[in-house]
């Protein structure tokens, strides 16, 4: 989970983390193959099978691009995703060079002191956020081998909390669904199932892009993806999901709505499983559902998710007993969905 958490990938960058998840499949035996985006599919038992189930999470995580290079040597940054610019100022971030060298810079910020009221007041514009490197001009940020177009990620190290349930780091969206799904894997092996296809997607985060391609790779009957959610149970954030309380099953969000049929039916499996489950029923944000559903003739779909509290920060949080209720209903679903199954749910 660290592993991949901590890897560097905002979207169309994702390959140090394809490449961790790849070697993951490798040492389980599931050959794997990219589409022409960059999304990673895993095969696992896929041989004469009557029924195609796919699982999708996406690889990239939001950040930065490096859009200009001041005199004074600090960088102006293009958000890859969406960004509060509250929540960057002050924060530490990695520059990632075109040859993977990784340089730490603070995102400045203006002085309290003497700041004018009105000021205080409203938030930063993101297009005027800036990095500061440590350097006095521009040359000494091209001698480091920088340049306009390079990947910028949060800089944010994996911690167990006080209760070490509590896991926080930066890019569980949706790092953690990738985690999940070679977690899945894993613990299928030797066991008889249906074709599983494990679709690990690219730029997911600027418009579900991946997703379509890799769905028009596999062709599924039905398929789940697996995504993080709004947790609601802060000082700040209020809704039906918190941490600890079950993986979600996301019933609609701004580009899908799960069907019935399959939602009563993924509720039945966690039930017989005493598997815990919540739900989310939130209009805004999307997930790899979004253009998964809508591909071909249309593919049986839904998302479950992770309740994750300061999405689209440096430092998000999740919560263990999530993660693990996540992987036995998918495992259980995996095992128990069949041709006549599907059928039923059509």
């Amino acid at each position: 989970m660290e592993e991949i958490a901590c890897a560097s990938g905002i979207s169309s960058c994702e390959e140090e983390v394809a490449q961790i998840i790849k070697k993951a499949y490798q040492k389980l035996d599931i050959p794997t193959s990219f589409d022409g985006l960059g999304s990673l599919i895993g095969y696992k038992d896929v041989e004469d099978k009557d029924l195609k189930i796919m699982i999708a999470a996406h690889m990239d995580e939001v950040g930065f691009m490096v859009k200009e290079i001041t005199d004074d040597g600090f960088i102006y940054v293009q958000p890859i995703g969406s960004w509060w610019s509250h929540m960057v100022l002050g924060q530490w971030f990695t520059i990632v060079t075109k040859d993977h060298k990784k340089y730490n810079a603070l995102m400045g910020s203006m002085a309290t002191h003497g700041l004018p009221a009105e000021a205080r007041n409203k938030t930063v514009n993101i297009a005027d956020v800036y990095l500061d490197l440590g350097v006095s001009n521009k040359q000494a940020v091209l001698d480091l081998g920088i340049d306009i177009g390079d990947m910028v990620v949060p800089w944010a190290r994996f911690e167990k909390m006080n209760d070490p349930k509590y896991i926080s780091c930066k890019a569980f969206d949706d790092r953690i669904g990738n985690y999940i799904m070679v977690e899945v894997a894993r613990r299928l092996q030797g066991i008889k199932h249906e074709g599983l296809y494990l679709a690990n997607t690219i730029q997911e985060e600027p418009g579900l892009r991946g997703a379509r391609t890799a769905t028009h790779v596999v062709h599924p009957d039905i398929a789940f993806a697996i995504d993080t959610t709004l947790a609601g149970d802060t000082p700040m954030n209020k809704n039906i999901c918190k941490l600890g309380g079950g993986v979600v099953l996301s019933m609609i969000d701004s580009n899908s709505i799960a069907p019935r049929k399959l939602v009563n039916y993924v509720e039945k499996i966690a039930k017989k499983n005493d598997i815990n489950y919540q739900y989310a029923v939130f209009n805004k944000g999307g997930t790899d559902s979004g253009n998964i559903h809508k591909t071909y003739e249309g593919i049986i779909n839904m998302t479950l998710s992770i309740p994750i509290r300061y999405m689209h920060t440096n430092h998000s949080i999740i919560h263990e007993d999530d993660v693990e209720n996540c992987i036995e209903l998918l495992c259980a679903l995996v095992k128990n969905l069949n041709k006549e199954k599907y059928e039923n749910l059509q």
